[in-house]
């Protein structure tokens, strides 16, 4: 039981959101652009391979409580939500926020662009959506560095196809949680 009612609490609550993650066989060529940018803007701590991914829509930090109606609120949101495979070019390398070294788009492809409104309007009409989310821009984190800032660069282009969405629960310093796949065709 908690003596102080209102102490912060010892750990922040889970993340939850909707995002796109590598194929295992893309990992090789993120392992490399992680070598190849990770001195370039400080040294990096990277980003487990299992954690790399594209956020498609944030939703916020539920308590534990309200987890099980979040994830049926997806079911019946990205039941509704229709889209096609595609591949994203990321082209630039940047340093987004504080601290995140990333790969980003320069070009958001027409699917993607579509998904992401499609996965948007789905989670407004089920009421997902527990925190104000940032505007869409893909990127994927590869580490993190000793806050030191660049602006986007031109960088040799990795090429990820994506085919399924995913509902992932973030809880700091462990392996994400899949709470839902949804595959698009």
């Amino acid at each position: 039981m908690q003596d102080d009612f209102f102490a912060r609490p010892s750990a922040p609550p889970p993340s939850l959101f909707f995002a796109l993650m590598p194929a295992d066989g893309d990992q090789a060529v993120l392992d490399e652009a992680a070598r190849l940018h990770g001195t370039r803007f400080g040294q990096i701590k990277p980003v487990l391979a299992a954690k790399r991914h594209v956020t498609l829509l944030y939703l916020g930090q539920p308590m534990d409580e309200q987890i099980p109606s979040v994830v049926a609120g997806a079911q019946r949101a990205m039941a509704s939500v229709q889209g096609d495979p595609f591949v994203l070019t990321l082209d630039q390398v940047a340093v987004f926020g504080r601290n995140s070294v990333v790969l980003a788009a320069s070009q958001t492809p027409r699917a993607l662009a579509e998904l992401e409104v499609r996965v948007r309007q789905a989670a407004m009409l089920n009421r997902l959506l527990l925190a104000k989310s940032p505007a869409f821009h893909p990127h994927l984190t590869l580490g993190h560095n000793d806050d030191r800032r660049a602006p986007p660069e031109d960088s040799p282009p990795v090429r990820l196809a994506f085919g399924e969405v995913v509902l992932l629960r973030g809880v700091t310093g462990a392996p994400y949680e899949v709470l839902g796949r949804w595959s698009l065709d």
